[in-house]
């Protein structure tokens, strides 16, 4: 049972959107520490390095298909970018949906 009804799927992308917003701003505040430390070529090539593993790991974990999205959501809250409370706007099945995943990963 992972179908999205249309209510759920408008405020699933609002949702997504918010997890993306928060992830930029914590990859934005490590890259300015990162950057405060360039003092030799190494440390320019590491944080080359950093940012593309950074691009591999977003182009990885925002997958906006519906098929997965159950699971992009919990990844989501298991990495503090979507809390439960987050999740309240959602539909009462999409929401116990969701916490039921969560509760059999912990």
């Amino acid at each position: 049972m992972n179908e999205w009804k249309k209510s759920d799927k408008k405020i699933a992308k609002e949702l997504f959107e918010l997890a993306r917003k928060r992830d930029y701003t914590k990859l934005t505040r490590t890259i300015q520490l990162k950057s405060k430390n360039l003092v030799t070529p190494e440390s320019i090539w590491d944080l080359r390095d950093f940012l593309n593993s950074q691009a591999k790991e977003f182009d990885r974990k925002y997958d906006y298909r519906y098929s997965v999205l159950d699971h992009v959501f919990v990844n989501f809250i298991y990495e503090d970018l979507l809390s439960i409370d987050d999740l309240k706007s959602l539909s009462k099945d999409k929401q116990d949906q969701i916490t039921s995943i969560l509760g059999n990963i912990l």
